[in-house]
C-alpha cells in the first residue's frame, strides 16, 4: 500500500499530493498520514466525493486516512467552467509581482482537483504568449494545462490590437462569436 506522508504540510499541498497519486493510477489504495491536530474531514470528504472508499483511524500522534480507488467508482462531475484571463498580471498591485502571481496560478491550476474546460486569453491577457521577461515561462505552464485536456483559446482581435502573433500547437485563435458560445456553455466563468 502506498504511503503518502503529509505531516507538516499545508492542506492544499496535501490535496495536491493525494490527487496526483490517485490520478496516476487506475485502481489502488493509499494511506495518507496527517498530524493529529489537522482536520481530516476535508481530505476524507474529497476522497468520498470522488467515489473512493475511505476509512479513518487515529492513534496518539497521527491520523491515518485509508483511501481506496476502485476503477468503476469515480464520480462524474459534468459542471463546465472556464477561466477568462484579461491581463498579463494577477491582481492590481505591483506589475512584476502580478506577473509572477499569474504564472504561479497557471502552474498551480494544473494540479487542481478539477480543471477548467477552457482558458480564454482576452485583451491584455494575450500578452502572456509573447512575454518571457522576469524569468517567467508562461508557455510551459499553459502547454501543461493543454496536455491535461484544457482548451487554450486566444482572442483574435486582442492579438491584432497588440500586434502579436502566436505560433504554437496547443492554442486556438477564436473570434467574439466563438467567445459568446463558450461563455454561454460554461456553468461558471472565473475572470482573472
Amino acid at each position: 500500500m502506498k504511503e503518502i506522508d503529509c505531516r507538516g504540510l499545508s492542506f492544499p499541498k496535501t490535496i495536491r499530493m493525494v490527487k496526483k497519486y490517485f490520478n496516476s493510477i487506475g485502481e489502488g489504495e493509499a494511506i495518507v498520514i496527517i498530524e493529529k491536530q489537522a482536520d481530516n474531514s476535508n481530505i476524507a470528504n474529497l476522497a468520498m466525493n470522488l467515489g473512493y472508499h475511505v476509512d479513518v483511524e487515529e492513534n496518539d500522534e497521527n491520523i491515518h486516512i485509508f483511501i481506496e480507488k476502485r476503477g468503476c467508482l469515480e464520480a462524474i462531475d459534468e459542471t463546465v467552467f472556464s477561466v477568462l484571463i484579461t491581463s498579463d498580471k494577477f491582481g492590481s498591485g505591483d506589475s512584476k509581482l502580478g506577473k509572477i502571481l499569474l504564472n504561479d496560478y497557471l502552474n498551480a491550476l494544473s494540479d487542481a482537483i478539477k480543471l477548467p474546460k477552457n482558458i480564454i486569453f482576452l485583451n491584455e491577457g494575450v500578452k502572456v504568449f509573447q512575454d518571457v521577461s522576469d524569468n517567467i515561462n508562461w508557455l510551459e505552464n499553459i502547454k501543461l494545462l493543454s496536455q491535461e485536456g484544457v482548451s487554450i483559446l486566444v482572442h483574435d482581435k486582442s492579438l491584432e490590437y497588440y500586434k502579436l502573433d502566436i505560433s504554437n500547437n496547443f492554442s486556438e485563435v477564436i473570434d467574439m462569436s466563438d467567445l459568446v458560445d463558450i461563455i454561454n456553455e460554461s456553468n461558471n466563468l472565473i475572470k482573472l
